[in-house]
C-alpha cells in the first residue's frame, strides 16, 4: 500500500464531538381521534421537518394516522391531526 498525501489537512485530537441537538418534540403519542396540536413554525424548515415527522409517523405508528395542515391562512402556522 502507498501512503496518500494529507494535502495540508492536519489530524487532531483536541477538539471534543458537538453534542447533538435534540430533535424538536412533538406531542402525537398524547393525541386521540380528532385532536390536533398547532405549531407556530419560525421558518419554511421547521414546517418541513414537522410535515416529515408528520408522514413519519404515519409510515410507523400501527392504527394512528395524522394529517399537516396549514392553518389560518398563514404558512408557518401548522396543525397536526390525529384522523385514526
Amino acid at each position: 500500500m502507498s501512503a496518500t498525501k494529507n494535502k495540508g489537512i492536519k489530524i487532531r485530537d483536541d477538539v471534543p464531538i458537538p453534542t447533538k441537538t435534540p430533535p424538536r418534540s412533538y406531542p402525537f403519542d398524547n393525541l386521540e381521534v380528532d385532536q390536533c396540536f398547532i405549531v407556530d413554525c419560525a421558518n419554511q424548515k421547521q414546517v418541513k421537518s414537522l410535515r416529515s415527522q408528520t408522514a413519519r409517523r404515519n409510515k410507523n405508528d400501527e392504527g394512528r394516522r395524522y394529517v399537516a395542515r396549514v392553518v389560518e391562512d398563514d404558512p408557518n402556522k401548522i396543525g397536526v391531526w390525529r384522523v385514526s
